[in-house]
């Protein structure tokens, strides 16, 4: 009787392979899903100015303001892929005091077209006062725009009543508290347990990345991420961030 061969190494080394290639296709997937938005900014923005453009006598003030737009998307994009990359390869943001209120205006900014395309109303409730926020900038931009975009997306198939978001923030401790509320479907009980799971999405065509981004940011600042029922309708998403 023939004795089985064993090749260990190769298996270890086919292993490792796969496991890279499992880490860059997750990676390519991160790429993908974080300049979404602000590829899709820059379309919607740049088709604003075209159109402030080709009126008679043209929009210059208008079409110039739908520019900077583009610009500011152009750089935030720029700015995430560094970020996703950085958190890939798990290494430490880029640690800066801040004010949150002026990264939360810039990033309704962006959004704005989109809002506006589905006619979404923005409640802002920001406590004034506050201290500095302690954290990478660019990563809390990452944050209030997956969530935000998570809300727009669930308002989109929302009939029957105004579509509205609320965005507050206020002083809990040591810790400065954000929450954004929509007035959506909800988040049906069989997927509330998977949400923060990567490649998991309770949406047709999504791709199960915005929030694991969100909570492993979060997390990695020493902050917590978590979601509740809104009331009557839709859900509320909750962050904390240490403050300076």
């Amino acid at each position: 009787m023939g004795s089985m061969r064993y090749f260990p190494q190769r298996q270890d080394a086919g292993q490792a392979q796969a496991e890279r290639l499992r880490g860059l296709g997750q990676l390519a997937a991160s790429i993908a899903h974080e300049v979404r938005q602000p590829l899709a900014a820059i379309a919607l923005n740049a088709d604003a100015a075209l159109r402030w453009l080709d009126h008679d006598p043209p929009r210059l003030e208008q079409a110039r303001a739908a520019l900077a737009l583009v610009a500011s998307a152009g750089s935030h994009a720029s700015a995430v892929l560094r970020s996703v990359h950085g958190l890939a390869s798990q290494s430490p943001g880029s640690h800066h005091t801040f004010a949150a209120d002026d990264a939360v205006h810039d990033m309704l900014q962006l959004l704005r077209a989109e809002l506006l395309q589905h006619a979404i109303h923005v409640e802002i409730q920001l406590q004034p006062g506050r201290p500095p926020l302690c954290a990478d900038p660019v990563q809390f931009r990452q944050v209030i725009t997956n969530v935000l975009m998570n809300a727009i997306e669930t308002l989109r198939h929302t009939h029957g009543r105004q579509r509205s978001v609320l965005l507050s923030s206020r002083l809990d401790g040591g810790m400065q508290h954000f929450s954004i509320a929509d007035n959506g479907a909800g988040i049906a009980p069989q997927a509330a347990g998977r949400l923060y799971d990567a490649l998991y999405s309770s949406k047709p065509g999504g791709m199960g990345l915005g929030l694991a981004i969100c909570r492993r940011i979060v997390d990695a600042h020493g902050g917590r991420l978590w979601h509740a029922p809104g009331a009557p309708h839709g859900s509320v998403f909750h962050f904390t961030l240490p403050s300076q």
